[in-house]
Order: structure tokens, then sequence, then C-alpha cells
């Protein structure tokens, strides 16, 4: 059976995090590609490079091959601009979720409480960076002992994750 292609929109944290964990191809493997907005190539990219971030230029050769930067409309931008209002959303944030309405997008990406709040208020589904892992072990892309190890790279680098999700994110991963 073919595997449906979903349109998918991602923030800029996952692909820092698995880039910085060198698995930013596990967004690939799920998704098969993703869209980002201008902001968040410029956070990721444009800013990374100018600070000499070392993920940066990874995720820029993914830009083309199957992550695809859009611009935001400006039909789209004057009905959803009320989202510039909320300062509590980032800019890339605020442009990603544009863009979900823009492309009518399946999904997503996204670890910020806030932005995720924004997204369910506008009915566009979100999955974050555990959730990505959860869905690459499902899919049986990574073992559960890999898919454990990738998570406590992620918390190395410095993703936060409270205690508790961390222990059930561990029992899921284990899942056969």
């Amino acid at each position: 059976m073919a595997k449906v292609q979903l349109t998918v929109v991602s923030n800029s944290s996952s692909l820092i995090y698995l880039a910085k964990v060198g698995r930013l191809n596990l967004i690939k493997n799920v998704f098969g590609r993703v869209w980002i907005p201008e902001a968040v190539f410029c956070e990721v990219v444009t800013q990374g490079k100018a600070l000499g971030i070392a993920e940066a230029p990874i995720i820029e050769e993914a830009v083309g091959q199957w992550i695809f930067k859009e611009r935001i409309r400006p039909e789209i931008d004057a009905e959803y601009g009320f989202l510039d209002e909320n300062e509590r959303i980032g800019p890339g944030e605020r442009q990603a979720l544009k863009l979900c309405k823009q492309l009518n997008a399946n999904l997503f990406i996204v670890d910020d409480k806030e932005a995720r709040r924004a997204a369910k208020i506008l009915k566009v589904k979100t999955l974050g960076t555990c959730g990505i892992l959860i869905q690459a072990r499902r899919q049986g892309l990574v073992s559960s002992e890999e898919a454990e190890e990738i998570l406590n790279d992620l918390v190395k680098v410095g993703f936060r994750i409270d205690s508790i999700l961390y222990r059930r994110l561990i029992k899921e991963l284990s899942r056969p």
C-alpha cells in the first residue's frame, strides 16, 4: 500500500535539535518532506550561520531537497494577522501557523506550548520532537534501544522534557 503524503509544516526546534544529534533525517524518513516559512529558515539557517551554529549548514543542505521554504501569501498574512499580536509566540511560530493554514497542512511540528495552544484554536494538529521519535519507532525506522539513545542524546544537547513525560516516553518507545 502506498504511503499517504501528508502536508507537514515545521517550526525550528525539531529541526535544530534533531540536527544537533545527527538525526535530522528522522523527519524526512517519517514524513517525506516538510515545509517551513521564511521566518523559520531565517532563524535556523541565516541567523544560525551568522552565529556559527554547526547545525545551520546541515539544515540548509536539506532545504530544496526535502525541506521546502514557502512564502506566506499576503491574503493569508492579513487573514491571520491577529497571530502577530500574540507576543508569547515567536515570529517563526506565527509564520508557521499561517503557513499551516495556507497549505491546509495535516500537521504542524512544534514543541512550544503557546504555539500548540494557538494551533489547537486554529484546528491544526500538532506533533513535537518526541512525537517524531514515537512515529519513527512505530514505523520501524529505529529500534527501541536506538529511540531511547536518541532521546537521551536530545536531553544531553539541551532539549527540555519533564521527568514524567520522559518516563512515559521511554515506556512508549520500548513497546514492540
